[in-house]
């Protein structure tokens, strides 16, 4: 039961961090279809984190395209709300803290992370991310292009960090399997550059 009880926390705040993500990317958007699109992904997460009848502790592909969908609508939001309403830095920062404890709270716990690990160990990798994830946040702060250029980096950057994180822990951290997930996210960052250097970006 107390196994059951904690996959349906996990869902549950997963599922909450969908919402409010999904409810500030409406809040700041204007194109219609965009929002459509984003309510349809929203309605598919749901899905996800609550129709399956079986429990699991597998690091799903389906998982991880969640919780980046969710890390790039929150993250942009923030940014909307940092230069569009001249909110403190340091209150969204709370924000962007709150919120990377519960995602990757809720993703390495279903991930098994916290037997593992080891409760101690498990804190504080969810510790050091949140360092990463203001720290990367900030730096992108000071870059002048677009909202959702930052959040996209954002994302690639911790999607990068979660992996090589996740085949480190699962003993599957291999040279080449390292190198594939370092060059892909270094060629997408390239094209954002390049796109963003054209001007395409702003």
């Amino acid at each position: 039961m107390e196994h059951k009880r904690t996959f349906l926390v996990e869902k549950i705040l997963l599922g909450v961090a969908l919402l409010v993500s999904v409810w500030g990317f409406w809040y700041f958007e204007e194109i219609l279809s965009l929002k459509v699109l984003s309510l349809i992904f929203a309605l598919g997460g749901i899905y996800l984190i609550f129709g399956k009848k079986k429990e699991t502790s597998q690091f799903t592909s389906q998982r991880e395209l969640l919780v980046l969908f969710i890390l790039y609508l929150s993250v942009l939001t923030l940014y909307n709300f940092l230069y569009g309403m001249s909110l403190p830095l340091y209150m969204i920062l709370i924000i962007l803290l709150a919120l990377v404890i519960i995602i990757f709270y809720s993703l390495f716990s279903l991930d098994d992370f916290r037997n593992l690990l080891g409760k101690h160990v498990f804190q504080a990798l969810i510790a050091l991310l949140v360092i990463i994830a203001s720290e990367i946040f900030i730096a992108l702060y000071f870059w002048p292009v677009a909202p959702e250029t930052k959040s996209l980096i954002f994302v690639i950057i911790f999607y990068l960090i979660m992996s090589l994180i996740y085949l480190y822990i699962h003993s599957m951290l291999r040279l080449k399997r390292a190198a594939g997930f370092i060059i892909v996210s270094f060629l997408i960052l390239g094209i954002i550059l390049l796109i963003t250097w054209f001007g395409f970006g702003k």
